[in-house]
């Protein structure tokens, strides 16, 4: 597998100006909650809420993989303010399995939110969530690193730019 830019800072930024324009056309009762899951969002979820106009955050913690691995899901840090009554946005890196997602709905759904809206910056070509926002759909990327996104050694999550191990015919 040879790595390669897949997606440059630019590309990143226009994506997430249209994930924010969809969810800025949205009515909401009270100021939206985005919550980011922990640690691969956090740089699309910063680069997001700046995009989305008043808002709560918080934020979550989940692990389903170790190293490059996926494993059972586990959260070791849940939210700390009320989303009682409110829309929730949850802001992960990758829809993969759905597993992670699932997981943290259920967990965040015993706070009795108005509705949870997963958001990811991308999804797999399988993958299926009717009610999932997301930016880029990948195909034959095996791994992703950058943005948030850290590689086998847990490095690499400062790049500007998404690289990626593309699967070699």
């Amino acid at each position: 597998m040879k790595p390669q830019i897949l997606f440059t800072e630019q590309e990143l930024s226009n994506k997430v100006g249209e994930i924010a324009y969809k969810i800025s056309k949205k009515e909401h009762d009270f100021p939206p909650v985005f919550i980011c899951v922990l640690n691969g969002a956090f740089m699309f979820f910063t680069d997001l809420v700046k995009r989305v106009g008043e808002c709560e955050i918080d934020f979550i913690r989940a692990k389903s993989y170790t190293g490059i691995t996926q494993t059972n899901v586990s959260i070791s840090k849940s939210i700390e303010i009320d989303i009682a009554r409110k829309d929730v946005y949850l802001v992960d890196d990758i829809y993969d399995t759905g597993e992670t997602m699932k997981a943290l709905i259920q967990h965040l759904n015993l706070n009795n939110p108005k509705s949870i809206t997963p958001i990811t910056l991308f999804k797999r070509w399988s993958s299926h969530n009717p009610d999932l926002i997301y930016g880029f759909e990948l195909h034959d990327e095996s791994w992703l690193v950058g943005y948030g996104l850290d590689d086998e050694n847990g490095l690499q999550r400062n790049l500007k730019h998404i690289v990626g191990l593309l699967k070699e015919d």
